[in-house]
């Protein structure tokens, strides 16, 4: 009972966030939440949604995946209109979710998706709550995910990696306990959500090839061919957009320019030296976990969860440059590490490098904040 209640209040304080700071910051417009952008243009196609638009901006990812789930298959102009199809498109899970949920029905697909992204909110808080109990924390407090890095940047600005995090809760449970087809389910939806998902498959197959169990290896590997043939669906039939060099993916570049090139804010001094002061507590809470993820490395594929936290900490080093100068991208990015450490770790103190990262995620609602006083 106590974790359904934790899922309850969890989805009920992020959709009553939402609803809020859209009544009151965006005029009731809920298609704000997508941080459509004016540099690109918006599709005549979806002209009678009255997308809200922000001047002056380029928007963020969650308006790509707001076009995909109105086209799902990139066959008419809305589509087209998604900037950076080759990346966005395999991304395919939650978009085509709010698709089948809308029953393919244009006026029906947003307010789908709103509810596809809830519903992983609260699949990820009864998932955790099982989770908390393993480090001996009372499973209601579940409902905290709510504010949790990951899901505060989902709810703000409606991207994918919420549900990511979600599975890799689910793959938590699942992997020591539980029937192997909901493990299966958690492994082929998660490749299909986004490219790190495959992480979750090879974090399973690994210790498996280790202890020599290579049927159940084969089998598990299986769950990424979904998604492998639908990238190569996306690759041979949906095209444009630009493309990463190959100096984006260095490994540890990104977070060096991080602390060489510091972001720029156009505040008065006091205020940039406090929001600057967030950043660096951010980025030592990722790079505390990473730090411990690669100090376990001769555990490294004797158990799935350990593994995973290797995995992403490898897969920290090669995110794209300019991913470390922008808060909500690496706590996003990086949140299923911060939610494996205490797992593996099988202690509550190691919740302490997400801790340190929530608080700059936290920041970046401020101007909503003070806008529901505004008026």
């Amino acid at each position: 009972m106590s974790r359904l209640w934790a899922a309850l209040a969890a989805t009920a304080l992020g959709f009553g966030w939402q609803w809020l700071t859209v009544a009151r910051n965006y005029g009731g417009n809920f298609t704000a939440l997508f941080c459509t952008g004016s540099q690109h243009p918006t599709p005549s196609s979806l002209a009678g949604e009255h997308i809200y638009v922000f001047p002056n901006s380029g928007g963020y990812d969650g308006q790509s995946y707001h076009y995909v789930a109105h086209d799902p298959l990139g066959r008419t102009d809305i589509g087209r209109a998604v900037p950076d199809p080759e990346f966005r498109y395999p991304r395919i899970l939650l978009p085509a979710l709010a698709y089948l949920a809308a029953l393919g029905r244009q006026q029906w697909i947003d307010p789908a998706y709103f509810a596809c992204n809830l519903w992983f909110l609260f699949l990820g808080a009864w998932w955790l709550a099982p989770l908390l109990e393993r480090v001996g924390l009372n499973p209601r407090l579940a409902m905290l995910y709510a504010v949790a890095p990951v899901t505060i940047v989902a709810l703000d600005r409606l991207v994918i990696d919420l549900a990511l995090v979600s599975l890799c809760l689910g793959f938590a449970v699942y992997v020591e306990s539980g029937p192997r087809w909901k493990l299966y389910a958690v492994l082929l939806a998660a490749a299909l959500c986004r490219d790190s998902g495959f992480l979750l498959t090879a974090a399973c197959v690994l210790p498996c090839l280790r202890k020599r169990r290579f049927r159940e290896a084969a089998l598990l590997a299986t769950a990424v061919l979904p998604a492998v043939a639908w990238m190569v669906y996306v690759r041979t039939q949906i095209h444009g957009g630009p493309h990463l060099g190959i100096a984006s993916f260095i490994p540890v570049w990104s977070m060096l320019r991080s602390v060489m090139d510091l972001p720029p804010y156009r505040f008065p001094p006091l205020i940039t030296a406090a929001v600057r002061a967030f950043d660096a507590l951010e980025l030592a809470g990722i790079f505390l976990a990473m730090a411990v993820a690669f100090r376990g490395v001769r555990e490294f594929g004797r158990e799935a969860i350990g593994t995973a936290c290797f995995l992403w900490a490898c897969f920290a080093t090669a995110i794209p440059q300019g991913a470390f100068n922008d808060c909500y991208a690496e706590a996003r990015l990086l949140s299923p590490l911060l939610f494996f450490l205490p797992l593996w770790k099988g202690r509550a103190v190691w919740f302490v490098p997400m801790l340190l990262a929530a608080p700059r995620v936290w920041l970046e609602l401020a101007p909503q904040v003070l806008g529901l006083f505004a008026r």
